[in-house]
């Protein structure tokens, strides 16, 4: 019997990426080749999503510093376009994380968007597999990946997205990969300051390089793009039940949030969420936008995720009437969209294909360029439209609510890659791709 050791290392205070963390293990362990023992161990700072990763049958190991476990950005104090907020944090992580491995001592670390684990393998010289929602490799980004604007470019996404689009293709390569939300000065300092041999990585490209690295998104989607050959795009990964059909699922609702979304069948049903990355501002001007007027010809239902805004605060910004519901309480988010017209977000991976799979167009706004990536696939197959982080006002979120709500070729594409999705199984993918990278390029150290 080969015995394998697993160490996971990622965001924890992000449900998306928990989740998929969890699936991953999950997908792992039911397709252990004969003869194989697999042990896998995550490894937490904290978070309210530890019961989820006990209840799945895995270990967890604590490491420092303990965080709230809130959110990514309040754990790491954002301050885009760096992800943490000092370089004393991010030495802390780090190192927190290489003093858990080096008890561990496991074969490979499996990490997501989270560099702090990747650098502290790396650091102690352990071999690396990755997930992340879209190929960051600078060969992508200049090779098909950006198709617009980023939005923390001043000034220039206030043009027309036609502009703005034939100003990206216009853009050398090397300009695109050296864009500033790719470089992360704070955490190659707290590179430097752990001990890495050599020039430290600079950008975020070089903190997440992995021996694989897999893509948890539609492959359609990066039919024009350039993927390396250490990437590997396997599809869309849900817990089980959770990519929903229309009509299942309204069982499980609150009563409340299931007469919003069944009643008055001739209005059309609005779903607003932030995950947990979105900010407060972008929140509240789409609670401004949805539930901000007593004549609206929608019902609504608005989940106020603690980690992005309290309740009583998203309940101000909007008319009390019926038909609107404003909550801070666990939604079944498949159900939830699976019973709406449209869904109005941040570009979250989760999120964005947890509407698709339901077949229900988005409206959105990015947070950041991974976002921003996954609105512009959606908005490009004509599910949805994305709106400028600098131009998410209420007044112009209505109108594209409107524009989605009055025009049924949104809900027609957005059916179309709902299917495209239930085609395919993520999960498995990734983990037979994931167990080939095992069997053929590690060598178990137990």
């Amino acid at each position: 019997m080969i015995s394998f050791r697993m160490a996971i290392a990622v965001a924890l205070q992000d449900a998306g990426e928990a989740t998929r963390a969890v699936e991953l293990a999950r997908g792992l362990r039911e397709s252990s080749p004969d003869g194989w023992h697999l042990d896998i161990t995550f490894l937490s700072h904290g978070s309210r999503f530890e019961p989820m990763i006990r209840q799945a049958g895995f270990d967890i190991t604590h490491c420092a510093p303990r965080l709230e476990g809130r959110s990514i950005a309040h754990d790491l104090q954002w301050d885009p376009p760096e992800i943490v907020g000092s370089a004393a944090l991010a030495r802390e992580l780090i190192e927190g994380e290489r003093e858990a491995l080096e008890t561990l001592r496991p074969d490979v670390v499996l990490h997501g968007f989270w560099p702090f684990g990747n650098i502290a393998a790396r650091l102690l010289g352990i071999r690396t597999m990755c997930f992340l929602p879209i190929p960051l490799d600078p060969a992508s980004v200049a090779g098909g990946l950006l198709r617009d604007l980023p939005d923390v470019v001043p000034v220039l996404p206030r043009l027309p997205r036609p502009v703005r689009e034939m100003i990206v293709r216009m853009i050398p390569a090397g300009v695109k990969t050296g864009l500033g939300a790719f470089t992360q000065h704070r955490l190659g300092q707290a590179i430097a300051q752990c001990g890495w041999p050599g020039e430290p990585p600079r950008t975020i490209f070089e903190m997440l390089r992995a021996d694989l690295t897999l893509i948890n998104d539609l492959p359609d989607f990066y039919a024009d793009c350039v993927i390396p050959e250490h990437m590997a795009i396997t599809g869309p990964l849900f817990a089980p039940g959770a990519s929903a059909a229309p009509g299942d699922g309204p069982a499980t609702l609150d009563p409340a949030i299931q007469s919003v979304l069944t009643s008055d069948g001739h209005l059309p049903k609005i779903f607003c969420t932030m995950g947990s990355s979105g900010t407060k501002d972008a929140f509240l001007e789409a609670v401004r936008a949805i539930g901000g007027r007593a004549d609206d010809p929608w019902n609504a239902v608005i989940l106020a995720s603690p980690s992005v805004c309290p309740l009583e605060e998203a309940r101000a910004q909007a008319v009390e009437r019926p038909g609107i519901v404003i909550t801070d309480a666990f939604v079944p988010a498949p159900a939830v969209n699976a019973l709406a017209d449209l869904v109005v977000s941040h570009g979250g991976q989760g999120t964005v294909q947890t509407a698709l799979a339901a077949g229900t167009p988005i409206v959105g706004v990015a947070m950041q360029v991974e976002q921003q990536i996954n609105l512009d696939h959606v908005a490009g197959r004509g599910a949805g439209i994305r709106i400028p982080a600098r131009r998410w006002r209420a007044p112009l979120i209505r109108k594209a609510i409107r524009t989605v709500l009055g025009t049924p070729s949104y809900r027609r594409h957005a059916r179309d890659l709902a299917a495209t999705i239930r085609s395919g199984d993520g999960r498995k993918a990734a983990a037979e791709r994931m167990w080939d990278q095992i069997r053929t390029t590690f060598t178990p150290a137990h």
